[in-house]
C-alpha cells in the first residue's frame, strides 16, 4: 500500500483500527472523557469520576483492544459509554438496558447537543495526540520553535532568542513540524485550520494537577480489578 492510499494515523484514530493495551487507551482517551465532562457542565472532580467510571467499564469489556470496525465506528461505542456516564451523574440515572448493543441508553432529551459536543471533543483529542507523535519524533529544540511559533505566535526573533537556534533554522523547524502534522491529519490541513485547531485543543487541556488526581484513580482501579480477578 503506497503512501496516498494508506490510511493516515488520524483515521486509524477515528475508525480504531489501531490494537491497543490498556495503558494505551488511559493515555490516548482520558483526557478526551476528561474535557466532554467539563463541557457537560460537571466539576472537575466530577470529571474525574467520570473518567474512572468509563475506564472501569473499559476494563471490563477487554474485547475493545481488539475493537472490530464491522461493528461501527470505535468513536461512536465509546461516545454511548461516556455520554452514558455523565448522564448519571448529570440527572438520575438512564435505564440499563440488557443484551445487544452498547449496553446502554441515553436520554433524549438533549441528545443531538451532546453528540456534537462529543464529535468536537474526538477530533479535538485527536489532534492532541498528533501533536504529541511529532513532538517525539523531532528534536527538542525544533519542537519548542514550532510550539513557540506557531502556537504561541511568537516572532522569529523572539523564538530564536529563547531556543538558541537561528531565526533561519526556526522557520525551517516551523515548516518541518507543520508538514509532519499535515501528513498525519490530511483533513485539517485540506481545509486550513489545522494550527486554529490545534490551539483550541491545547487550550482545554486538563491541567497538571487534574492529571495527576486521575491517574492515581486509575492506578488505584487497576490493583482492585487485577486483584478481583486473581483471587
Amino acid at each position: 500500500m503506497n503512501s496516498q492510499t494508506r490510511p493516515s494515523l488520524l483515521e486509524r484514530l477515528r475508525d480504531g483500527v489501531d490494537p491497543m493495551a490498556w495503558d494505551d487507551f488511559f493515555d490516548r482517551y482520558w483526557r478526551l472523557i476528561f474535557t466532554f465532562a467539563r463541557r457537560r457542565g460537571c466539576s472537575d472532580d466530577t470529571a474525574e469520576e467520570i473518567v474512572q467510571d468509563v475506564m472501569m467499564t473499559v476494563f471490563e469489556q477487554r474485547d475493545v483492544f481488539s475493537y472490530d470496525p464491522g461493528k461501527g465506528r470505535f468513536r461512536n461505542w465509546l461516545g454511548t459509554v461516556v455520554r452514558y456516564k455523565v448522564a448519571q451523574h448529570r440527572r438520575q440515572p438512564a435505564q440499563r438496558i440488557r443484551g445487544g448493543g452498547s449496553g446502554f441508553v441515553e436520554p433524549v432529551d438533549d441528545q443531538d447537543d451532546a453528540e456534537e459536543l462529543w464529535e468536537s471533543a474526538f477530533e479535538q483529542a485527536l489532534l492532541t495526540l498528533l501533536l504529541d507523535v511529532v513532538r517525539r519524533e523531532v528534536d527538542p529544540r525544533t519542537y519548542q520553535a514550532f510550539e513557540l511559533s506557531a502556537l504561541g505566535e511568537l516572532s522569529g526573533k523572539d523564538v530564536a532568542r529563547v531556543t538558541g537556534l537561528s531565526r533561519n533554522a526556526v522557520y525551517l523547524a516551523r515548516r518541518n513540524v507543520t508538514k509532519r502534522l499535515a501528513r498525519l491529519a490530511e483533513s485539517y490541513r485540506n481545509d486550513g485550520s489545522l494550527s486554529k485547531r490545534l490551539k483550541q485543543a491545547l487550550d482545554e487541556l486538563p491541567a497538571p494537577r487534574v492529571e495527576r488526581a486521575v491517574s492515581g484513580r486509575i492506578s488505584l482501579l487497576r490493583s482492585r480489578a487485577t486483584g478481583a480477578c486473581s483471587s
